[in-house]
């Protein structure tokens, strides 16, 4: 039963985690398509059964707030904390392994790799998942133990391993026969092989000089009116857009009220009366502390010396007696009540074993409800006199933001509020909101127009305009600054030494011994410093070459001999670190492509 009871509760994340490890095996973050899963369908289909339609699958809410679910549980048992941040974080995650789990699926089926009996039992015995064999069941003295696994596959006590096989036959070997499926061509050669041994161990000793693009003078990359604007006719592809929206809102803060102050300075008082009154400590910090560090321990902090907290914590800890209660301690976090339970001097420190109890001032159930009534009553007005005009009446100031996206989840001032975006592309124009909140306001919002599908205006891109602009002039420049130098060095028949103690302009790199990818001195790492240092001879002056911030002038001094016994010992790792490497891009490669090709509706 015990394993049961561990694989029944792990299944749904191993579901996914396996998935991934097949599929997947790396991050690929961001909506699909600027998805908008919480948004309602536009058209035929009832938004209180689908909210999405994925190569004509239609997904549930009550499926898709499962998976978001899954991944807010996962972060709250990680200890992470759950705000409106965290939940647009757990809806992005949950829609973008949606969209993978559904084109997956539908590509394991066009290509017919479901798995079979024979399959199921084959993988069961000889390639068991990596979470049974990491279950304890199955293994002795912390590894696994084929022959105690075997026997109790060959020995079941009941349906134990039903649903494992079923895991099996759905998912894991379907995906395993994808993965085979996607891979069979790729192919890692010795020679890539011993090209990544010379990046990581051979030495290559330069001097260089690296003439940096921002070495070209100001006044020749500074672009022209008429540069960016032909720029901008050449680049209107990727400035188009989707509807916008602008919208108008005002808000209320969820600030203590001066009551909550005055309530949480007697709660501060009856605590400390009832710690000195003999009440356990550890019980009270367990009840009323606002730490999610230190709460579930009893407000225990350890031993700690000074310099480990902060100022007025420190201060009051180190001055009370061994036994005392002291607060309340005011700090940035809050108000601290400290239990100084005991003290001593360790390699000339002293240090201080103490509990705490945080407290903070925090707006009560009955502030937010009467800012809640606030906020209703504008809403009334506002849909009855009109939005600007409530305004006036309730002396509310009116923020504003324009060219809303349908993807966006950030307001500006208001933070994450996905409900306000929401409400902004389900309403028609002059539209009030009733009542929006996050975790810091409420909101109430109204839709003042509506831009229809095209491009960004030139005034409203302009400044990244200029930073493209400025930067092709840059590169173009300091291109042509230095083809001089080697021109100068040619022509006076100079060593690139004698030119770098010449000239102090650029950066100057002198009798530098490093790896490829360690990396020289400002130059740095780019690809095509290393393809121009792998194929380089003792002596060479490399030709001017593109770095990540500039133009490099190389001159290979040394390059240390190829060891080939430590090649030895590094190949079967270097091998399967590229194998996973460019399994990882090859995978990246086709679920782009499936997602480029996807008809999806959100």
């Amino acid at each position: 039963m015990g394993l049961m009871t561990t694989l029944r509760t792990r299944m749904t994340v191993v579901l996914w985690a396996l998935l991934f490890f097949f599929v997947l095996s790396m991050s690929i973050g961001g909506l699909v398509g600027g998805a908008n899963i919480i948004d309602q369908i536009v058209g035929r289909v009832d938004p209180n059964r689908v909210i999405a339609r994925i190569n004509g699958q239609d997904i549930s809410p009550d499926y898709f707030n499962n998976l978001v679910n899954q991944q807010i549980n996962q972060a709250r048992s990680g200890g992470q904390q759950i705000n409106d941040a965290m939940y647009e974080r757990a809806r992005n995650t949950a829609w973008d392994n949606l969209v993978q789990e559904v084109l997956v699926n539908s590509e394991i089926e066009r290509l017919e790799l479901a798995a079979t009996d024979e399959e199921v039992l084959y993988h069961l015995r000889e390639n068991p998942p990596q979470f049974l064999q990491s279950n304890p069941t199955f293994q002795t003295d912390g590894k696994f133990d084929p022959e105690k696994y075997l026997t109790a596959l060959a020995s079941p006590q009941g349906d134990e391993w039903t649903p494992i096989e079923n895991w099996m036959r759905t998912s894991y070997i379907p995906n395993f026969k994808l993965t085979q499926y996607l891979n069979q061509n790729l192919v890692v050669t010795d020679h890539d092989i011993r090209e990544e041994f010379i990046k990581n161990n051979v030495k290559y000793t330069v001097d260089a000089i690296h003439v940096t693009f921002d070495k070209a003078p100001k006044e020749k990359t500074e672009p022209s009116e008429q540069e960016l604007i032909d720029e901008y006719n050449a680049s209107l592809e990727d400035f188009e857009h989707d509807q916008l929206r602008n919208v108008s809102y005002v808000t209320w803060k969820k600030v203590p009220s001066a009551q909550d102050s005055i309530n949480n300075t007697y709660l501060v008082k009856d605590i400390i009366e009832r710690a000195n009154s003999g009440d356990n400590f550890a019980d009270l910090a367990k009840e009323y502390s606002k730490d999610p560090g230190s709460q579930e321990n009893g407000g225990d902090l350890g031993w700690f010396a000074k310099g480990q907290m902060v100022k007025p914590f420190e201060e009051a800890a180190f001055k009370a007696d061994k036994g005392q209660i002291i607060g309340p301690v005011v700090s940035r976090f809050g108000s601290h009540i400290i239990s100084v339970r005991d003290k001593k001097t360790e390699d000339g420190k002293e240090k201080v074993l103490a509990s705490h109890i945080l407290l903070k001032t925090e707006a009560s159930p009955t502030t937010l409800s009467d800012l809640r009534r606030l906020a209703t009553l504008f809403s009334y007005d506002a849909q009855d006199s009109g939005f600007t005009t409530a305004a006036k009446g309730h002396s509310l100031s009116i923020l504003s933001q324009e060219d809303l996206d349908r993807s966006s989840s950030r307001i500006r001032g208001l933070g994450s509020l996905r409900s306000g975006v929401r409400f902004a592309f389900n309403n028609p124009v002059s539209s009030v909101s009733d009542v929006l909140e996050n975790d810091q306001n409420y909101a109430v919002f109204h839709v003042d127009s509506m831009v229809e599908a095209g491009h960004r205006d030139f005034a409203d891109v302009k400044n990244q305009l200029i930073n493209k602009v400025k930067r092709e002039k840059q590169k173009s420049i300091s291109r042509d600054m230095i083809d001089e130098l080697v021109i100068d060095m040619n022509a006076s028949d100079q060593s690139l030494q004698t030119l770098m103690e010449k000239q102090k302009r650029y950066d100057n790199i002198k009798d530098e011994s490093k790896t490829i990818n360690e990396g020289f001195t400002s130059i740095s790492r780019s690809n095509f410093v290393a393809g121009a240092l792998l194929n380089a001879s003792k002596n060479d002056l490399i030709d001017p070459i593109e770095t990540n911030r500039g133009w490099a002038l190389i001159h290979v001094k040394n390059i240390s001999a190829f060891d080939s016994t430590e090649y030895e010992v590094q190949k079967d790792a270097l091998k399967n670190s590229l194998v996973t490497s460019k399994q990882n891009q090859n995978m990246q490669s086709w679920m782009n492509g499936l997602k480029d090709n996807a008809e999806i509706i959100d």
